[in-house]
């Protein structure tokens, strides 16, 4: 639990007013108690008043009736705020008020015990009875219920941490339902973000009706906003990339037949046209493969990738390529590393990120590719010694048609869908990629997991003849 949480500091701050009212409480009991008598410390005068009491009520009863003796209570009620309740020996009530429930079940227990018995409820008001002998010879119950609460001097040492206890476990479960649809709302945005749109907070959150629902429900509108926007993407880009196929099929059958029928003179112009032809074709396989990737339709085999002898022909290959340039690519060091998934896949992704790489390198430079294994993760590192990104751009570098320069030129680098396409591809194999800045360069790390060690085939011993 971090200490800079609101769950923290609500449950803090509910804690501490609980155990300031406690101690609040704790002080103005001492205060208001401390210069009166206390019921507890002197016993035996309270005692004595209250028998007193009982044997006067009696006494009035017995000898002026029962006119005199509700006056006598109409009196007390008005006087003191007490409670007087005459009983029989039959625990029959003789006054004209309401038997309570207290009263009733004091009679009761002086019925069992013949003594007197004193009662403090949960409230703090005192219930005293006694069986009282009138003048007359006849038995009677008595019992008052005084109107203040009964109270000690000041609560026990056990009680206030218990009720401070008691307060702090009030304060959890109360910063805690206060601060749960805010950890709901965290997971919730997280995997949000991290592609997962079909995620919604809102049933999560079950009946709430609160500020905190509130936003839930603004968050799932505006997920699904972005769900739609983003879906309306995706099938724009694979319907004008299956659209400009047929076109281009059919203008390079154009381009074969103007060759046959032109003649040296327009074959200038008509090697540009191949030219843009191809890299037109290009791109819209590259939208094509994104489009798969992204859409889910692009499946992977579970078949073993030997990913050093991947890696090193993806090396040769553009080592090859990049040799007029005056650049070079270098393998300096390839661990053995197995992973699962598919090879050609596998291959697209290292092929993007390193020919990128040899794009940005300056001349007379060598891209550096590293192939090592840590723990049960396969990190592949590809460094080059060009220019870098942005630090503000880097987390933006591998969305399709995002360049770093503003200018569209062909020196700037590629279209913008290289790095996307290594990206979708590693995160279908479970992986991650990132990009970073290193001194006089600029470097991009690929971690997939590595496929589980096949587990070791029993042997089994032939059995032996027996001579």
């Amino acid at each position: 639990m971090r200490f800079r949480s609101v769950f923290f500091k609500l449950f803090l701050c509910f804690w501490l007013m609980g155990a300031v009212i406690t101690a609040a409480l704790n002080l103005s009991v001492w205060l208001r108690t401390g210069a009166e008598p206390n019921p507890e410390r002197n016993r035996g005068a309270f005692g004595e008043a209250l028998n007193l009491y009982a044997e006067s009520a009696v006494q009035v009863y017995d000898r002026e009736g029962p006119q005199a003796f509700q006056q006598y209570m109409n009196r007390s009620m008005k006087e003191a705020g007490s409670e007087l309740y005459l009983f029989d020996a039959n625990g029959q009530n003789l006054t004209s008020q309401r038997t309570s429930e207290e009263a009733a079940s004091v009679v009761s227990e002086i019925q069992a015990t013949e003594q007197h018995v004193a009662r403090v409820s949960a409230l703090g008001r005192l219930t005293w009875g006694r069986p009282v002998v009138a003048p007359s010879g006849k038995t009677y119950f008595f019992v008052v219920r005084l109107r203040q609460p009964y109270v000690p001097r000041n609560l026990p040492p056990l009680g206030t941490a218990i009720s401070i206890l008691i307060s702090g476990l009030i304060a959890y479960f109360l910063a805690l339902y206060l601060t749960s649809p805010l950890k709901k709302l965290q997971s919730t945005v997280k995997a949000f973000a991290e592609g997962n749109l079909d995620v919604r907070v809102s049933p999560a959150l079950g009946r709430r009706r609160d500020e905190l629902a509130d936003l839930g429900r603004e968050f799932d509108h505006m997920a699904e906003q972005i769900a739609a926007l983003i879906a309306s993407q995706k099938r724009l880009l694979a319907d004008i990339s299956h659209e400009l196929r047929s076109p281009l099929a059919r203008l390079t059958v154009a381009l074969e037949l103007a060759r046959r029928n032109s003649t040296d003179k327009a074959t200038t112009a008509l090697n540009r046209i191949e030219q843009e032809s191809e890299r037109l074709n290009k791109l819209v396989g590259q939208l094509l493969t994104l489009t798969r990737l992204e859409s889910g339709a692009e499946r992977v085999p579970p078949e073993m990738v030997v990913l050093e002898e991947l890696v090193q022909q993806v090396v040769d290959d553009a080592d090859f390529e990049a040799k007029p340039l005056n650049k070079k690519v270098k393998a300096l060091e390839l661990e053995h590393c197995r992973v699962r998934g598919s090879s050609e896949l596998v291959r697209s992704a290292v092929e993007n990120v390193i020919r990128n790489a040899i794009r940005y390198t300056s001349a007379g430079t060598a891209v550096e590719v590293y192939l090592r294994w840590r723990l049960d993760t396969a990190v592949l590192t590809v460094r080059d010694h060009g220019p870098g990104v942005p630090e503000t751009e880097l987390g933006h570098i591998f969305e399709p048609f995002y360049r770093v320069s503003e200018a569209r030129e062909r020196t700037s680098g590629g279209v913008g869908l290289g790095l996307s396409i290594a990206e979708r591809t590693v995160k279908l194999h479970g992986g991650t990629i990132r990009a970073e800045n290193t001194p006089g360069g600029f470097e991009v790390i690929i971690e997939l997991p590595l496929a589980p060690l096949p587990a070791p085939v029993p042997q089994t011993l032939e059995k032996q003849p027996v001579f």
